[in-house]
This record gives structure tokens, sequence and C-alpha cells, in this order.
């Protein structure tokens, strides 16, 4: 719909009010002018009725003849331009100036005529009616003649006709005034209209340059009037809503980086603002609560109870740990809680909620990773120690016992280094203070050249070993050390627990897209479905008293994991128990220019 200017609305409410002013003016003024026109002609008819009344105190003895009386009438009604009769005061007609002297005897009798009553009842008669003589509208006056006694009737008509050209003649004069007030008026209040609407239409503008953020115009205010206190009142205000949007653009920098998850609650419990972090966390539509204005409850029943407890007490809360449920799963939060207090009641709270998730999990790992070495470390330790003193207690003096002892030593030793190489290697992967030496590397030599260093391994168990790489295979982006360390790593796996005698172990690699798979596939006795999701942590062993008979450490597949990583790359298992397992990963290959 098109908007209409306050200017043309101006010029339109003036205009209405000008022309029904003059309408009403025109009316009005009309039936006054009218009224005294009417009363003007009436009171000039008296007049001349009272002047011909005195010159007729006595009747005329020519009167006798009619036709003497009718020639007085018309002699009069000529000199004044006006119907002049004289009645007799039997109501007969004895002079009329617009009927010839011969008619009079055939004309009406007059006696019951509204004037002629008047005039002889009370002095003075006045009628407008239709003339049932002359068949026109007229206004009579009339007047008794004779001092002492009414001898005859005197009666002055004017046409109503003629009243009425006299009257349209004034009113053409007075339309005319008044059209020319009227059009005049037209002008000069669309002129002001205009003038009154264009610092309006300055301050509508601003307005509008506001909506959209631009806070430059500012308005003259020069008067001292209505005008220029808006004007100045506009600018006022323009300046501090640019100063408040500056100061909420901060605050929505300030608030949105906070890594913490911050949410304010009304008085109900209703979440009216979350920065980013707890719109992540509890899945919230901050944008929504934005720009609605309306708030929304989160899912997790704990919490809700937390947040109307906190609501209830209306005391502070400081750091307490609670554990949440959400679409990243169960999260451990740290929470500070401090209601907003005002009048004695509460009208909401603001809640600040530290996600510990990840630093718990670090400290149970840590526990858990001291606890394992403690445990991987004090087995072999034990078994030296035990073999050592039964050797020093004389035992080494049996030379069939003796070696079996040192070759039990010789064996832990092994896995102890074994085990502080693969801790070393970890703990130096997950530091991130590696720097990788990315470069086009041929995963197929690196896999021959590992199944070449377990070859003895492989010979003394009796595995097959098959290779399935295609020769146009695309080389790999990749640290080659490191990818070769996740390769040993699954080989070895993959020996270790292979049967004896019957042992297979094909290793593959084909092209996805831009990556490259990798895998080892063994006919081991597999992992169950239960230990799948486990068995890239730090010393998880599924069978853990074979693993420590086949000298694994726990470790292999944790660093296997943290490289692929590295490599952006990605680590997948398929496994059924006694059907044997297949490790793969994958890493992208070498794209044009390196």
């Amino acid at each position: 719909m098109r908007k209409i200017s306050v200017s043309i609305r101006l010029g339109l409410v003036f205009g209405i009010i000008i022309f029904f002013t003059v309408a009403i003016s025109y009316v009005y003024l009309g039936d006054q002018l009218r009224a005294l026109f009417y009363d003007g002609i009436k009171n000039e008819l008296y007049k001349n009725l009272q002047l011909n009344r005195q010159l007729l105190e006595e009747r005329p003895s020519l009167w006798d003849d009619i036709a003497q009386s009718d020639r007085w009438a018309d002699d009069v009604g000529a000199a004044l331009d006006l119907r002049v009769t004289l009645i007799s005061l039997d109501g007969g007609v004895i002079g009329d100036s617009y009927i010839p002297a011969d008619r009079l005897p055939l004309v009406e009798n007059h006696i019951d005529r509204p004037e002629i009553r008047q005039a002889l009842d009370e002095g003075f008669g006045e009628s407008t009616r239709l003339s049932g003589t002359v068949k026109e509208n007229m206004l009579y006056v009339a007047v008794p003649l004779g001092s002492e006694k009414p001898f005859a009737v005197l009666r002055f008509a004017k046409p109503l006709h003629d009243i009425r050209l006299l009257e349209a003649e004034l009113r053409k004069g007075i339309e005319g005034a008044l059209f020319w007030s009227l059009l005049l008026s037209l002008i000069f209040g669309s002129l002001t209209a205009v003038l009154l609407a264009r610092p309006l239409r300055r301050i509508s503008d601003a307005a509008e340059n506001i909506l959209h953020g631009d806070y430059s115009m500012k308005l003259e205010a020069k008067s001292d009037d209505e005008v220029g206190q808006l004007a100045r009142a506009f600018n006022f205000i323009s300046d501090e809503m640019k100063r408040m949007n500056q100061q909420e653009e901060w605050f929505k920098a300030v608030f949105s980086s906070i890594r913490e998850a911050i949410i304010v609650t009304d008085s109900k419990g209703m979440v009216m603002l979350a920065n980013p972090a707890a719109c992540r966390l509890f899945n919230l539509d901050c944008g929504e609560m934005i720009k609605t204005g309306m708030g929304r409850k989160v899912n997790d029943s704990q919490l809700i109870e937390l947040f109307e407890n906190v609501r209830k007490e209306g005391a502070p809360v400081v750091k307490k740990e609670i554990a949440v449920s959400t679409e990243r799963g169960e999260r451990m939060l740290q929470m500070s809680a401090v209601p907003v207090i005002k009048d004695n009641l509460s009208e909401g709270t603001v809640f600040v909620l530290n996600d510990i998730t990840k630093l718990r999990n670090l400290e149970r790992m840590r526990r858990d990773f001291v606890s394992s070495v403690s445990h991987e470390l004090r087995t072999p330790l034990t078994s030296i120690r035990g073999y050592t003193e039964t050797l020093l207690e004389g035992a080494m003096h049996d030379p069939e016992n003796a070696s079996h002892f040192l070759q039990i030593i010789l064996k832990e030793s092994e896995q102890l280094t074994a085990l502080i190489n693969d801790v070393l290697d970890l703990s130096k992967i997950e530091s991130g203070r590696i720097e990788y030496r990315f470069r086009p590397v041929d995963i197929r030599e690196i896999a021959r050249k590992t199944v070449g260093l377990f070859s003895r391994a492989i010979e003394k168990k009796g595995i097959d070993v098959s290779f399935d790489m295609p020769d146009d295979l695309a080389d790999v982006r990749a640290d080659g050390d490191y990818i070769e360390l996740a390769v040993r790593n699954l080989v070895d796996n993959a020996i270790k627990y292979v049967p004896e005698a019957n042992g297979r172990i094909r290793i593959f690699a084909s092209g996805e897209n831009d990556m490259v798979r990798f895998g080892v596939e063994d006919n081991g006795a597999g992992i169950p479905r239960k230990d799948l999701d486990r068995i890239f942590e730090r010393f998880y062993r599924v069978d853990k008293a074979r693993s420590r008979q086949v000298g694994g450490t726990g470790l292999g597949l944790s660093i296997v994991k943290h490289i692929v990583l590295a490599h952006n790359g990605r680590v997948e298992v398929r496994s059924k128990v006694n059907l044997g397992s297949v490790f793969s990963f994958t890493v992208p290959v070498v794209r044009n220019g390196g």
C-alpha cells in the first residue's frame, strides 16, 4: 500500500476544514442575507404604505369613479414599481395597477385575503402567497386608509420572482467572494502544510536511517518552537542509540567469545538469553530467542530442577558440579549461579556453566595411565627381580636352570623396553610438539619393508602373508617415519594374534576419492563387539593375560590412532570373534603441486 505523505494529509485536513467552513458560512450567510433582504423589502413597502396613508387621511371625492381610483393605483404602482391595490371595506377592488379598470368588477372579493383581514384587525397586514388574481407568488403588505375611520385598504405587493432575481444576484456575489476565499485559503493551507511537513519529513528520514543502523544524520534545531525541541530531542536520542548500539556490539562480542556457557533465565525459569557456547551445549535456538524475544525451557530435567532450586532459594551457588545429558552425550558441568533480586523479588538468575568434561576425562585418563603404567612395569620388574634373586641364591650354579631363568629375564626386559619405548612414543605424539614432515610417500613400499622386518616372526609362526595393492596406487602425503610406525604396529598386532601353522595376513590398499585406504586383515581370534569402541584406548586389552604372554603393551593401537588423526585420516576396525579382524586407516593422496 502506497504511503500518503504528511504534507498531503495536512493539506487534505486543511482543505476539508476550509471547505466545510466556507460551506457552512455560505448556508448561514445566505439565510441571514435572505432574511435581511426580505425584511428590507418589507420595511421599504411599509414605509411607502405609511407615506401614502398619510396623504390619504380622507377619501378623495374623485374615487367615486372607479376609473379615477384605478388610475391613482396605476400611477403609484408605476412610480414605485409595485403592484398597488385599493380595496373597499366590503372587499371590492376599486383600483389595481396590474388590472385594467374595466375588469375590476370581475375581480374576486378580497375581504377574506389574509393581509386584508389582518390590516383591518391590527392596522397592518402581511402575507406571502400565490395571487389568485394574477396567478403569481407575491409578497403582500396592507394598511387601512382613513385617520378617524377606515374607508378603504391600501395594499402593496412585490412579485417573489423579482425578489428571487435580486436574491440570486446577491448570492452570486457571495459565491464569488467565497470561491476566491476558498481558493486562496486552500493555496495558503497547502503551503502551510508543506512548510509544517518539511521538518517532520526530515525527522522521518532520520528515523528511517536509524532503523537501518545509520546514525550519521543530524537535524537542524534553530528554532525554539515545538519542532526545534523535537529535533533536539531526536538528536539526543540518536546519539544515545548510537552509544547503546556500540555497547551492545561490544557486549555481544564479549558475550560470544566467552567459552563458558552463560544462561539468563527469568523469574519463571524460562531461558531468555544464552551465549553461543550455551546454545551449542543445550541445543538452544539463540537466533530465534533474539528475534522473537521469547524464552524457552531446556530439556534436561536435572538442569530444570537446578534452575528451580536456585530460583526458590534465592541464594548464590558457587562451582557446583553437575552431570547433564546433552546431544553430545553426558557432560560434566561446573556451575555458578547468581539470582537477580529487586525489591526482595527474584527477577531471574544468571548461570555460568563451565564444561569440565574434558578436564575430568583427562584426570581420569591420567589416573588410569599412572595405574596402568605402574601395573605394566610392576609385572616384568617383579619377574626380573624374582628370577634374579633365585639366581643369586644358588640357581646360577645350575647351568640348565640358570639359562632358562636368564632367558625369562631377557624376555621380560625386552617387553619392559618395548613398553617404555611405546610410552615415550605416545607421550611425544600426544604432546603435539612433533613437527611432521609431510612429503609424497609410497605406502606399498612401506608395507613391504615392514613385512621384511618381521620376516623371522612370520617364518617362525608359519604365517601366510599376501599383498593386495594396485600398481597404480597414488602416493600419499604423509610423514614416512610415523606412517611406517603405524603400519608396523598393525602388522605386529596381526602377527601376534593369528594362530600358528595356519595364520593368514592380508595387507591391502586402495584409492577412495582423494584418500588412500590401507589395512591389515587377519584370521585371528577376533574382538568382541563390546570391546570394539575401546580398543584404541591406552593400555586397553581384550585378553590381558594373552596380551602379556605375546608381549603386547596395550599402546600400539593408541599410537596408530594419534598418527592417523595427525594426517587428517580416520581409523576403522571390523572384527568378529573367531573369524579375525580388519584394521584400516585412510590418509590423503598427494595433490597437484605437492
